[in-house]
């Protein structure tokens, strides 16, 4: 179940620019997990952080560089990069 939820949150981070925006700001693993499951997606950090570090592998170090926090690291393996 946790997996699947952090799939369906990605996905909502995709689409919506105002929880985007708030990826982009946190300041913890612990940060996106309260607001995901505001929006209804629970997941455990362990499990965002396993899915980040397996995406991070596959991303070019130039991507990785432009990312000025830890929230937009996570937004360019949730794949909202703007």
């Amino acid at each position: 179940m946790s997996e699947s939820a952090l799939v369906a949150f990605a996905s909502l981070v995709q689409s919506d620019s105002q929880v985007r925006e708030q990826v982009r700001q946190a300041e913890s693993p612990q940060h996106v997990v309260d607001l995901a499951k505001e929006q209804g997606h629970e997941f455990t950090q362990a499990t965002m952080m396993k899915m980040q570090a397996e995406k991070m592998k596959h991303l070019h170090d130039d991507h990785l560089n432009k990312a000025s926090s830890w929230g937009e690291a996570l937004l360019l393996c949730f794949g909202g990069h703007s």
